[in-house]
């Protein structure tokens, strides 16, 4: 890495908005403030400490101080990487932002306070594109530690290029997270086969290494992966990987791969095989009121389809009691087909086409693409009782499968 004193003079000169020639003035040359802020200068102290004091700025070179936010930066990222919680060291870290930002640490507080953005707003949150475009400005500054983790990092955060960015950090070091996170880009860029090359090969580093949690993750998406493909056969045999693998680790995962299993089965109109799978998901008392809504829908689906009237009133009942203004309100359009379908029986009707569309063409993240196809086979049964055979086909095309 260049002179990092250089490094902080010019993220302190840009971020008070000075030139060069107004930091420079009366201490040194424009060309000489040049080279120190590119790490090729070799300033004498007392040039660096007019310039450092012209910036307001306290350089911190406490070396026991500095030992310690390593050590916590350090057991943050393991422990980041290994899918645990770091409390202690997040706390320390944003307790001690100041001096390590005024110190050869200040990159490295940077990219911890990435990660930390990330795990707490999500990947597509403004301040992470904001903190991602600070840390880029000062690239060649970056040892090869700190290389990985702004690929990661900013890999991690929704872009254009965030395959890219992976696939270069995975040249500094191809960990199973590294990988594991591109094959879950490939997947929500519904690229299936690719998703799946990439599991595998996260599977096999996850088995390696010993990380438990990716040899999980790997074998959830690729059920996934096999489900959008209907595959049954393949979807069952990795999603019972990953429920074995999530024994005594983590109740929800196995609850959301019964949930996924049991909509596999639904979209395929294998009713009496689904509702086991939703009932067993329902075991874990931590789901959110809008999955265990979405469980009582598809189970009421899966008993009215059976012929069993009594309890798929009783669950759709039950999914109309948690219903709440929290809710996405496309909720109350999936409540009001179910009604329009299974109690009132008006199958035929324009109302029916239009809330059955509006349902199909819904981009409400939580539906997923499992509902969509499960829309598009009743919209195509709708189509074909009304002979609207162009409108049936262009759907059928579209899912082959139905």
């Amino acid at each position: 890495m260049k002179n990092f004193t250089g490094f902080l003079i010019r993220q302190q000169r840009l971020q008070r908005g000075m030139s060069q020639e107004e930091l420079s003035r009366g201490i040194c040359a424009v060309s000489y403030l040049s080279k120190i802020e590119q790490g090729i200068g070799n300033p004498s102290p007392a040039i660096l400490q007019q310039l450092l004091e012209t910036l307001g700025i306290s350089y911190n070179k406490n070396e026991d101080q500095l030992s310690q936010a390593q050590a916590n930066l350090d057991s943050y990222f393991d422990k980041y990487f290994h899918s645990e919680t770091a409390e202690r060291e997040t706390t320390y870290l944003k307790l001690h932002q100041q001096e390590m930002e005024n110190s050869e640490l200040h990159l490295s507080w940077h990219l911890f306070n990435l990660f930390s953005l990330i795990q707490k707003y999500g990947k597509n949150a403004p301040v992470c594109h904001q903190e991602v475009a600070y840390l880029a400005r000062f690239f060649d500054y970056m040892e090869t530690e700190q290389l990985f983790l702004y690929y990661v990092g900013s890999g991690l955060v929704e872009s254009d290029d965030q395959l890219e960015k992976l696939r270069l950090a995975e040249t500094i070091r191809p960990t199973s997270f590294v990988k594991q996170s591109i094959a879950e880009i490939y997947y929500t860029k519904r690229q299936f086969m690719d998703a799946i090359r990439a599991a595998d090969r996260a599977y096999e580093a996850a088995a390696e290494e010993g990380s438990l949690p990716i040899l999980l993750w790997s074998s959830y998406l690729l059920g996934a992966c096999y489900a959008n493909f209907n595959d049954l056969a393949f979807m069952l045999r990795y999603y019972k990987r990953a429920k074995e693998l999530s024994r005594g680790y983590d109740a929800s995962i196995s609850s959301l791969i019964d949930y996924n299993i049991g909509s596999a089965y639904l979209e395929h109109s294998r009713y009496g095989e689904a509702a086991p799978y939703f009932i067993s998901s329902l075991k874990n008392n931590d789901q959110n009121p809008e999955q265990v809504f979405l469980t009582y829908q598809k189970l009421s689906m899966c008993y009215f389809e059976q012929g069993y009237d009594s309890l798929g009133l009783h669950y759709l009942q039950d999914a109309s009691g948690l219903r709440s203004d929290n809710m996405p309100a496309i909720y109350d359009q999936l409540l009001y087909w179910m009604n329009l379908h299974y109690v009132q029986s008006e199958r035929a009707s324009a109302e029916y086409e239009s809330v059955l569309k509006e349902l199909y063409q819904s981009n409400e993240e939580s539906l997923g693409e499992g509902y969509r196809r499960l829309f598009a086979e009743f919209l195509i049964t709708y189509y074909t009782t009304q002979r609207k055979y162009k409108d049936a086909l262009a759907l059928k095309t579209e899912y082959a499968y139905v």
